[in-house]
C-alpha cells in the first residue's frame, strides 16, 4: 500500500483537487496548515488533518513538530500548494528532504520564483514581454520622473516570502497623483512594492509538469472571472489548445530559473495582435487546477509518480471548452461588490451586469471547484462558509451604514433626515436630475455652502478667487462661502489647511461660519455639495432653492445626476482629503471657464435644486 503523503495548506479546492486526484489511486493524503490554522474541508479523500505552530511565529517548533508527524504518519512525500507552505519548506529544505520527498526545487531556484524582480528579470534576458516596471525609492524620486511615467499602473508586492505582510496583491493608480498619495500615506511603499503599466488582455495560463527540464504535462486555461475583482484565482475559466508561442515562452522561462516539479506561467494575452506579457510564475499548483484535472490531466498523480520512479502516462490530447466555476469563489466576489471591502482603487464592474452573470454561471454547465456525488462534504462546507463571510460583511456594511442614518438623524432632525432620504431615492432612480444656472456669466454674486464650511467650501471660494484673478469680464463677480450647521468651528481643518497648499491657495486665515438669510437672500447663485446641504436647504430656507444648485454639475463628462455629490472627507484621511480636493479643483476650474464665456454649456437639464423634473415644475418638498 502507498505511504501517505502531507500536503500543505492552499485554496480547499486545490488542496482538495490534490487529495482526490491521490486518493482515487489508494494514495492517502494528509493535511496542514503551515500558518498554525486548522483550515480542512471535510473531504473522504482526506484521511488526516494535523496542526502545526506558525512557520513564522515559531519556525523552530514548527520544524520540530512537523518531522515528528512525518515520522509518525509515515509520509514519504511532501507537496507545498501554496506561496507560504513553498517558503517554509524552502526554509528547512535539507531537514526535510532527508525524511521524505520533498515536491518542490532546491530553496535557491524557489526563491527566483517567489522574487517577483528576478523572475521578471530572468525573462527579459529570455526575450519575453514584461511590463513595463519601475523602481522608485521614495516620493522625491517619483516627482522627478512623474512626468516619464505612463498611467495607469500597478502596483505588487515585490515578493512573495512574506505574503501575510502585504495588504494587497495589486493596487492600481488611475493618475499621478493617486501614486503620489500612496508614497505619502507610506514613506516606503516604492521599496516594498513593483509598479508596473497596466497591461490589458485576457488572462491565460500555461501549466507545466517539468522533468529534467523537459515538458511531461501541458495544460492552456484562459480566466473569465477572478477573486478577488482586482486580481486572484480563477471564479471561471475554460480550457483551451496549447498556444505554441505561449508554450515556447513559458517553457524558456522556466528552463532559465531551472525550475522542476508543477507550475503555472501566467500572461495577459491580447488574441487580435497576438501579444503576451508576463505576469507572474506560480510555482506551486494553482486555482484552476480542478479544471486541468477534470479535463484529463492528472498533475497531482503525474508528480506523485515521478517521485517515485514512475513515468506518468499523460494522454496527448485533453478535453478543450470544458468550462470551470467555483461557487463559492464566485459567492464571495459579488459578495465583495456591495460590502464596501477595499478595492485598492481598480475600476469594478457593473453589479447589476455582474448579478446577472453570477446567475447565468450557476446555471450554465460547468465543471465544479469542489461538487461531488460520492464526496459532497467540502462543497456544503465551502460554500457555506462563503454564504457566511459574505452575508457577515454584508451585514456589517449595514450597520455601519444604519449608525450613519441614525447620525444623520440625531444631527440633522426628522425633517431633513426624511427630505435627504427622499433625494437619494429621487436621483438613485433618475427621477431628479442634475442641472446648472440658465445664464451664469450674468451673475455678480456666488455663495458655496458645504456642512461645516471648514474643508469643501472654503477651498472652492479661494479657488475661484484665484482662477477670476485678472479677468476683466469677472471683475465685479464676488465668491464666498458659509456652513449650515449650527455652531461652526473656530478654524478651517488642519488637513485641509495643508492639502490646500498643494492646490496653490492658504486657508490658514479663514474662518467657518453660519449662513445667514443676508447672505443667501444677496446671492445670484447658491452652489451645494450634498444631498445633505440640499434637505437642509428646502426645509430651512425653501425660498431660495430656485437659485441654488450643485456644483458637481460642473464635472466634465457628467451624463447624469448620479455622480453630482462631492462627498464631504472630514472623517477620512487625508489621502482622502486629497482626493476631494482634486475634485473640487477641477469644478473650480470648470466653473472660472464658463463664467469667462471660454465654455459652451452642457446638454442638460438647466434647473434648481427646486425642481424635479421640468424648470417650470417647482417641488416645495
Amino acid at each position: 500500500m502507498a505511504r501517505p503523503v502531507l500536503v500543505f495548506n492552499a485554496v480547499p479546492h486545490v488542496v482538495l483537487a490534490v487529495a482526490r486526484s491521490l486518493s482515487r489511486r489508494g494514495i492517502p493524503v494528509i493535511f496542514s496548515d503551515v500558518s498554525g490554522r486548522r483550515s480542512c474541508p471535510p473531504s473522504r479523500a482526506i484521511r488526516d488533518a494535523v496542526l502545526l505552530p506558525n512557520h513564522r511565529k515559531a519556525p523552530d517548533h514548527f520544524i520540530e513538530v512537523l518531522s515528528h508527524v512525518i515520522v509518525s504518519k509515515g509520509c514519504d512525500m511532501l507537496v507545498p500548494s501554496s506561496d507560504p507552505g513553498l517558503v517554509a519548506v524552502s526554509e528547512h529544505y535539507d531537514r526535510l528532504a532527508s525524511l521524505l520527498r520533498v515536491g518542490c526545487p532546491p530553496p535557491d531556484v524557489v526563491k527566483r520564483v517567489l522574487d517577483k524582480r528576478r523572475t521578471l528579470d530572468t525573462a527579459a534576458a529570455c526575450g519575453i514581454l514584461i511590463p513595463t516596471t519601475r523602481s522608485i525609492s521614495d516620493a522625491k524620486m517619483l516627482e522627478s520622473i512623474g512626468s516619464d511615467l505612463r498611467f495607469p499602473m500597478i502596483a505588487k508586492p515585490l515578493t512573495k516570502e512574506n505574503e501575510f505582510l502585504h495588504t494587497f496583491k495589486m493596487r492600481y493608480f488611475a493618475t499621478l497623483q493617486d501614486l503620489k498619495d500612496a508614497f505619502t500615506t507610506e514613506p516606503q511603499f516604492g521599496m516594498r512594492n513593483l509598479l508596473q503599466e497596466f497591461c490589458g488582455g485576457e488572462g491565460v495560463g500555461i501549466e507545466v509538469l517539468l522533468h529534467k527540464r523537459e515538458p511531461l504535462a501541458l495544460f492552456q486555461h484562459c480566466r473569465r472571472k477572478q477573486l478577488p475583482v482586482t486580481g486572484g484565482g480563477s471564479v471561471t475559466s475554460v480550457s483551451e489548445e496549447l498556444d505554441p508561442d505561449l508554450v515556447d515562452q513559458a517553457l524558456t522561462l522556466l528552463r532559465k530559473l531551472e525550475w522542476e516539479g508543477v507550475a503555472m506561467v501566467e500572461f495577459k494575452y491580447e488574441r487580435a495582435s497576438r501579444r503576451a506579457v508576463l505576469m507572474e510564475v506560480n510555482g506551486r499548483y494553482w486555482g484552476s487546477l480542478p479544471l486541468a484535472i477534470g479535463a484529463g490531466v492528472d498533475f497531482p498523480f503525474y508528480e506523485w509518480q515521478l517521485a517515485h520512479g514512475e513515468r506518468p502516462k499523460v494522454p496527448k490530447v485533453y478535453r478543450v471548452g470544458l468550462r470551470y466555476h467555483w461557487l463559492a469563489g464566485d459567492i464571495r466576489r459579488l459578495g465583495s461588490l456591495f460590502d464596501g471591502s477595499p478595492k485598492h482603487g481598480f475600476p469594478l464592474p457593473s453589479r447589476g451586469r455582474e448579478v446577472i452573470q453570477f446567475f447565468k454561471d450557476f446555471v450554465t454547465p460547468s465543471l465544479s471547484a469542489t461538487w461531488s456525488w460520492s464526496d459532497p462534504g467540502p462543497a456544503l462546507w465551502e460554500i457555506r462558509a462563503a454564504i457566511k463571510s459574505t452575508t457577515g460583511a454584508l451585514l456589517r456594511r449595514a450597520t455601519r451604514k444604519s449608525k450613519h442614518a441614525v447620525a444623520i438623524y440625531r444631527y440633522q432632525g426628522w425633517r431633513n433626515s426624511i427630505v435627504y432620504l427622499k433625494l437619494r431615492a429621487l436621483y438613485a432612480l433618475g427621477l431628479k436630475q442634475a442641472c446648472r444656472p440658465l445664464d451664469i456669466q450674468s451673475v455678480r454674486s456666488i455663495l458655496i455652502l458645504c456642512h461645516g464650511n471648514k474643508l469643501r467650501s472654503p477651498l472652492v471660494e479661494a479657488l475661484l478667487r484665484k482662477y477670476l484673478a485678472g479677468s476683466a469680464n469677472t471683475a465685479r463677480l464676488s465668491v464666498c462661502s458659509a456652513g449650515l450647521i449650527d455652531h461652526p468651528e473656530e478654524r478651517a481643518d488642519e488637513r485641509g489647511r495643508i492639502v490646500a497648499r498643494e492646490f496653490g491657495v492658504s486657508l490658514d486665515d479663514h474662518k467657518p461660519r453660519r449662513v445667514t438669510p443676508k447672505l443667501l437672500e444677496e446671492a445670484d447663485v447658491i452652489f451645494i455639495m450634498d444631498h445633505l446641504n440640499e434637505a437642509r436647504i428646502r426645509v430651512s430656507y425653501p425660498n431660495v432653492t430656485g437659485k441654488t444648485f450643485y456644483l458637481g454639475a460642473y464635472s466634465p463628462g457628467l451624463q447624469n445626476s448620479r455622480c453630482i455629490e462631492v462627498f464631504d472627507p472630514d472623517r477620512g484621511t487625508l489621502a482622502d482629503i486629497r482626493r476631494c480636493y482634486r475634485q473640487l479643483d477641477l469644478l473650480a476650474r470648470t466653473l472660472v471657464q464658463v463664467l469667462r464665456g471660454g465654455q459652451s454649456e452642457q446638454q442638460m437639464p438647466h434647473q434648481p435644486v427646486g425642481s424635479p423634473g421640468s424648470p417650470q415644475k417647482q417641488d416645495q418638498t
